[in-house]
């Protein structure tokens, strides 16, 4: 048996990185730390998508053909990809906050 996981290459999109961008920006008109506390929380997520990110549930919107895959960070952030396993990708492609509502 194999013991070795796969890894997989994590790319946030543009779209995803101006997202992340938005939220922190508004953070940061609140709490420096807070601001910082929550760039470690992205970065943990991100990397922790670099195995297993099957273990993540799926995320269906209306309309949506795509199987997206959801990552909470901090209870309130949803980061959003897809896993393109030909490739070992994961595509995040959004970054939401689940106090928002949300269309994309």
């Amino acid at each position: 048996m194999n013991n070795e996981q796969k890894q997989y290459l994590v790319v946030v999109e543009d779209e995803a990185i101006e997202m992340m961008n938005n939220h922190l920006e508004f953070l940061s008109n609140v709490s420096t730390n807070a601001t910082e506390n929550l760039i470690n929380l992205f970065e943990e997520g991100f990397d922790s998508l670099e195995f297993m990110p099957q273990r993540c549930p799926i995320f269906r919107t209306i309309g949506t053909a795509q199987n997206y895959r959801r990552l909470i960070i901090g209870r309130r952030y949803q980061v959003i990809f897809s896993i393109n396993e030909a490739n070992s990708t994961v595509n995040v492609k959004y970054i939401l906050d689940s106090r928002q509502n949300n269309e994309f």
